[in-house]
């Protein structure tokens, strides 16, 4: 995580119509942060600013991507999703932008959404089936997108926001040589799979349980900085991250409660069909996309996990040995 200098931040603010006096932090900032999020006065209530920092040599890239992502959320919010909506600075332009080598700072407006973030042990079966059907109506909006396998850079042709983009990435992070090999043995069965319309688009990419806000029975989903291109079910995979870590195991230690993964899969999965079906045979699938998020992870939270002897030794196991942790949920708990 980059910190964002206060040249930088007043320009920026200033592109907002606020000064930097006036942020208080609101989220963001930690090592596996892309940014900093402030909240600032704006008319009567507050609207939020993330400012983020990309390398000068990559600000083609960075921007384009950035502006693919934010339409995105436009367009979601547009037709009915609650999102952090992303709003226009007072230019009339979706981001701003402010250099200071060796990076371009960038920030971008959005509104304040409703509601709190849910405590990692809840257990709680309307929220699940609420959680599912936020993620089953941003997966039947995305069937409707304009880009459904990859974002092409007109400038350069290049297909961009792609699963295979992400992979290759993770794959130059990571630290570990035996990692790094199971990981590549991850993209071989991903190689394999369909890519349909029905069960791939642009997808929110990390809706995991801090990553949302709830007022009720409304389920806001927040931060959309590395929304991607994948399959749909990798966002069910994520959604289940927290259940792994805290109340079931299967992430970084073995399983010990499958009975409560199994029962939030199926009132999450009650909840998505509401909006979106996908078939039995990619919910069976969820045991790789969860050992793809364990490696992702592992990589992003590396500095903390290697921290703790005894975390890094038993994530690196469960990534080594990939156990099955859901295995075939249709036969158990669901049926078409």
């Amino acid at each position: 995580m980059i910190p964002v200098p206060q040249s930088a931040l007043e320009p920026l603010a200033q592109s907002f119509g606020t000064v930097a006096a006036s942020l208080s932090r609101f989220g963001g900032g930690q090592e596996e942060s892309d940014g900093i999020v402030y909240a600032y006065p704006y008319k009567d209530a507050r609207r939020l600013l993330k400012i983020m920092a990309i390398p000068i040599e990559d600000q083609q890239k960075g921007l384009f991507c950035l502006e693919e992502r934010l339409q995105f959320m436009r367009f979601l919010g547009e037709n009915g999703a609650h999102i952090a909506f992303p709003q226009f600075s007072p230019q009339g332009n979706l981001y701003e932008t402010f250099l200071l080598e060796p990076y371009l700072w960038v920030g971008y407006s959005m509104e304040i959404a409703p509601g709190k973030t849910k405590k990692e042990d809840t257990w709680d079966a309307e929220f699940f089936r609420n959680w599912g059907q936020a993620i089953g109506m941003l997966h039947r909006l995305a069937r409707q997108y304009r880009s459904w396998e990859a974002s092409v850079d007109p400038a350069s042709g290049e297909e961009l926001l792609t699963w295979h983009e992400e992979w290759a990435g993770f794959h130059s992070w990571c630290p570990d040589d035996e990692v790094k090999l199971k990981w590549v043995e991850i993209k071989q069965r991903l190689d394999a799979l369909p890519i349909t319309r029905e069960v791939f688009g642009f997808i929110h990419n990390d809706p995991h349980i801090w990553n949302l806000l709830v007022d009720g029975d409304r389920i806001t989903l927040l931060d959309f900085d590395v929304a991607n291109h994948h399959w749909f079910i990798n966002d069910i995979a994520i959604a289940c991250q927290n259940i792994l870590i805290f109340l079931s195991g299967g992430m970084s230690r073995p399983v010990h409660n499958r009975e409560k993964l199994l029962g939030f899969l199926s009132f999450f999965m009650e909840g998505y069909e509401r909006e979106h079906h996908l078939s039995s045979e990619w919910v069976d699938r969820l045991d790789l996309f969860i050992a793809y998020r364990r490696i992702l992870l592992f990589t992003v939270m590396h500095g903390w996990i290697q921290s703790q002897p005894e975390l890094h030794t038993s994530w690196k196991q469960m990534i080594l040995s990939q156990p099955e942790v859901i295995g075939a949920f249709s036969a158990t708990s669901r049926r078409e």
